[in-house]
């Protein structure tokens, strides 16, 4: 996490939540990202996008041309819920992808909101929103972002280029009191993890992600069949042939192995696949990289240093208190923990589930 950042701290963000307002009747506009053409083209307010709006504790959909979906394994940033958004514009299509992120016609308009409940244990509890960020597809830069952070009373969401760290605290699903220092990320940090090659790309819609139930107002509906139905997305297949995404906490979907891997997947894999910018360490974190070796059994680590915890390997079979893997992702010291932004807290079921993997793994290092 970057120190150089201004730590703010939000009285009452997730105590006052009987507070919460609705955000006023606002004048007719059209979803897109117009006008935006690079980093430096953000407007000022997210209300510019007439993407979302908050309703009742709500991150709502401005129109029924917004969709709403949902992943099988997102990533974790500090147990927030999250509400994700597409916007195509009209007459566009998205281009189907077996294996890869889904290419998507310049204009696209992506938006991710991040929030807490003050008490995870409490269902149906209010979310108070902290940030939504926004992806467009412009045909002057490709892929640009940045993030919104939205004000106490949860009517106006504004641009923070240079990031911020948010301190707050709620109450976790085992009772436990959690107080993260959370980064909404600068637009220089927002290439860190969307930069694939030097290139801006998108990390979520992909078909084993989306290869799922969604419940949308209509109905559930299979989210790549809506897609495709709603006209926004090529060349799905029909039937689907599409192998979904284990999710990382339902033993339904797959096996502890197959769970862990999707987790490194959706939370490491955006730099470790070998063009992403851990590329110089040869840890490839790929749900699809199928040789032990490179996903990190027995690999010696490529620099030493505190941050191997002086261990030999990323991974040993049968040995996660000596694993490197384990280590980094346990840890919450900037300089240590993995992934190197995005999370302040440990994520303990996580950090549980690939300790069962590794635990389980057959086999001894030299």
């Amino acid at each position: 996490m970057n120190p150089s950042l201004p730590r703010r701290a939000l009285p009452g963000l997730l105590v006052a939540l009987g507070a919460l307002g609705c955000k006023a009747e606002a004048p007719p506009c059209t979803p897109g990202g117009a006008g935006v053409t690079g980093d430096s083209s953000f407007p000022a307010t997210v209300d510019a996008f007439c993407q979302v709006s908050i309703q009742s504790a709500a991150v709502t959909p401005h129109d029924a041309t917004v969709l709403p979906y949902d992943l099988n394994t997102p990533l974790f940033s500090d147990y927030a819920d999250k509400f994700r958004t597409v916007w195509l514009p009209a007459g566009t299509q998205a281009a189907y992808d077996p294996q890869e992120s889904f290419t998507f016609p310049v204009g696209t308009v992506l938006t991710k909101s991040f929030g807490w409940p003050a008490d995870f244990r409490v269902a149906g509890a209010p979310v108070h929103w902290a940030e939504t960020r926004v992806l467009v597809n412009t045909a002057e830069s490709g892929w640009t972002g940045a993030s919104y952070e939205w004000n106490e009373a949860q009517t106006q969401a504004t641009l923070v280029a240079g990031g911020d760290v948010l301190s707050f605290s709620f109450i976790g699903a085992d009772g436990t009191s959690e107080q993260p220092s959370y980064l909404v990320p600068s637009q220089a940090e927002c290439r860190k993890c969307h930069a694939n090659d030097g290139t801006m790309t998108t990390l979520g819609p992909s078909a084993a992600q989306l290869d799922r139930t969604y419940a949308y107002a209509s109905g559930p509906a299979n989210e790549l069949a809506e897609w495709a139905t709603r006209g926004i997305l090529s060349g799905v297949p029909s039937p689907a042939t599409v192998t979904p995404l284990p999710v990382w906490n339902d033993p339904t979907t797959g096996t502890t192995e197959q769970r862990a891997r999707a987790y490194l997947q959706a939370n490491c894999s955006y730099c470790h696949n070998g063009n992403g910018e851990a590329r110089t360490t040869g840890l490839v974190l790929l749900y699809s990289e199928t040789d032990p070796a490179t996903y990190g059994v027995c690999k010696a680590p490529v620099a030493a240093g505190k941050a191997s915890a002086n261990e030999q390997y990323d991974v040993v079979p049968g040995q996660p208190a000596v694993s490197i893997l384990i280590s980094r992702v346990t840890a919450t010291k900037p300089s240590i923990a993995m992934p190197e932004i995005g999370r302040s807290l440990e994520h303990v079921e996580g950090v549980q589930l690939l300790t069962d993997w590794v635990a389980g793994l057959p086999g001894s290092c030299p």
